[in-house]
């Protein structure tokens, strides 16, 4: 697919970095979507790439949803149901990503844009990034779930019914962003992370993920019962018998 939204680079560590590019503020519209989804599942089948950096360009992170775009899809014809449906796609194509994806956010994150970056593994956030979530402003709904993953119940509420702001030093606080850095060092923070992930089995860091993902919607029994199943799965492979033979041997630390 060609790019219109989004660029796209490999690094030689195994890196992936897209970065949104759609000025002014990177609002989301249904070519954009479809183009991240595009590039998300190509990134889970490159044995190239270990990690994904997801960053944006300009000042923003993501402004949410086109609105100009928005007002003129039909809702009698199943446009509505189709758009719905790119989104919820276009936001978990990033969380069933098979390589983790360390997010670079500074600027607003708002409405979808809050979405987009709720659904990465990771987030380093730049000082000027900031949370909002107008949706009720504009009649829509959207965003309350996935709130729910980062605030407490009644903060989710009070962002969700008020649009309230909530800044990078909060962001931190509630555990969403693991470091807060001025803007022009964040994506050398994400890509820092990433590389300590890249340096690691990227067999093991895709079986990792996956469980992650399959174990957060499970009961906690359940949940450590499914990773052990993971953990006996990766015990029959060379690099888990090697590995644990140079740890015995002390021939790394």
């Amino acid at each position: 697919m060609e790019l219109e939204c989004w660029k796209f680079e490999v690094l030689t560590d195994g890196i992936a970095v897209v970065t949104f590019d759609r000025p002014p503020v990177n609002a989301q519209n249904r070519r954009s979507r479809e183009e991240l989804i595009w590039l998300m599942d190509v990134i889970s089948d490159r044995a190239d790439i270990s990690v994904v950096v997801l960053a944006s360009a300009g000042h923003v992170f993501s402004a949410g949803a086109d609105i100009k775009e928005r007002v003129t899809i039909s809702t009698d014809d199943g446009d509505y149901l189709k758009h719905n449906r790119i989104t919820r796609d276009f936001f978990y194509s990033v969380t069933d990503c098979a390589k983790p994806v360390v997010a670079a956010v500074k600027g607003a994150m708002i409405g979808a844009g809050y979405a987009l970056a709720a659904n990465c593994d990771i987030l380093v956030a730049g000082e000027s990034a900031y949370v909002q979530m107008p949706e009720l402003d504009r009649g829509l709904m959207g965003g309350a779930k996935f709130l729910e993953q980062h605030f407490p119940r009644a903060v989710a509420r009070l962002l969700f019914l008020t649009g309230r702001k909530i800044d990078a030093r909060m962001l931190y606080h509630y555990g969403m962003v693991v470091d807060v850095v001025p803007d022009d060092e964040v994506l050398e923070a994400a890509l820092e992370i990433a590389r300590e992930i890249a340096a690691k089995d990227s067999g093991v860091v895709k079986a990792a993920k996956a469980a992650f993902n399959a174990a957060e919607h499970m009961p906690f029994r359940e949940g450590y019962i499914f990773e052990q199943t993971i953990t006996r799965e990766l015990a029959t492979s060379e690099y888990t018998r090697r590995s644990q033979r140079e740890f015995i041997d002390k021939k790394r630390p």
